[in-house]
């Protein structure tokens, strides 16, 4: 997510479905991804003005086109290079930018006043594999229920060619707003050339581009790209990075990536390595399920993902 809701202003965001809220009430585990957010919104239902204004990650997977859609809020990417995980072929992974900020937008702009998300749950199941057709894909994302301690959203990404590619789901908490003190989204300083050498591949370091990692952790050194406004790491990165991770581990690079779900436990700074331990759960001749953990300072784990890999 950026720090803006990219939408037209005086447009009223649809009321959410209320959910139950739980028996603790609690506002959110201390230890779930900030979302890098700005506290302040005039009403929960009144939508800023438009924005590319986008981070690092944004910038290096082409995200961009915030805007309202007929049936939600629609952000776009670029179909290129920059997709292009282990092994030289389009990553699944690359998509959890696109779905982390498109799940959260509409959650974010039609959230109770005074309260900021972090992200718990980021599920993406794949419908179509890659290669996709371009120029971009497109992904829509809506409001499923919201109450006073959580959101719960959904998304659909098509391909150039109108092709259902995956559709995505999150889980996100609501906080106090001054929880986790956002700095807000600045604006990305990489320029052109500088993007156009990173990728997919380039969230797991040198082992992304060598395609090692098949037994011991990979480890990232820390890369002021990969952060959002809060200074930790964005949420798509780390997706990103667990799912190339567990394509890494892949004994024959048969199969693909056919569904990735991770939890948020805690942030993982910018200024520290990210490790990520894959755990084969099973590994047969058509499919595979692997667990991946990315810890960060400390060694405590800030994500875990069950990425799920198939012959098709």
């Amino acid at each position: 997510m950026t720090s803006r809701s990219g939408l037209a202003p005086g447009v009223s965001v649809p009321r959410a479905r209320q959910i139950p809220r739980d028996d603790s009430g609690t506002p959110a585990p201390a230890g779930a991804a900030d979302r890098g957010e700005p506290t302040e919104l005039a009403e929960p239902t009144e939508l800023a003005e438009p924005s590319d204004g986008i981070g690092g990650p944004q910038a290096l997977f082409r995200v961009s086109g915030y805007r309202p859609g007929p049936d939600g809020t629609e952000l776009s990417m670029a179909v290129g290079p920059w997709l292009d995980g282990v092994g030289g072929t389009p990553a699944v992974g690359a998509l959890g930018i696109l779905a982390d900020d498109v799940l959260g937008r509409p959650v974010f702009v039609s959230r109770p006043p005074g309260t900021h998300l972090v992200t718990f749950e980021l599920s993406v199941e794949v419908v179509l594999p890659p290669p996709w057709a371009g120029p971009r894909l497109l992904a829509t994302g809506t409001v499923v229920a919201i109450d006073a301690a959580r959101g719960l959203s959904r998304c659909e990404i098509v391909d150039g060619g109108g092709r259902l590619v995956a559709t995505g789901r999150a889980h996100l908490r609501l906080v106090p707003a001054g929880w986790s003190q956002p700095e807000g989204i600045r604006a990305s300083t990489l320029t052109a050339a500088a993007a156009a050498d990173l990728s997919a591949r380039d969230t797991l370091g040198p082992a992304g581009s060598t395609g090692a990692g098949r037994g011991g952790p990979i480890v990232v050194p820390g890369r002021p790209e990969f952060g959002n406004g809060s200074g930790a790491v964005h949420g798509g990165i780390l997706f990103c990075g667990s799912e190339q991770a567990a394509a890494a581990a892949d004994p024959e690079g048969r199969l693909t990536t056919t569904s990735v779900t991770i939890h948020y436990l805690r942030r993982a700074d910018l200024a520290d390595p990210v490790v990520y331990e894959v755990q084969p759960e099973h590994q047969g001749r058509s499919v595979a399920v692997y667990r991946v953990t990315a810890r960060s300072s400390g060694g405590r784990p800030c994500s875990i993902a069950t990425v799920a890999r198939t012959v098709r």
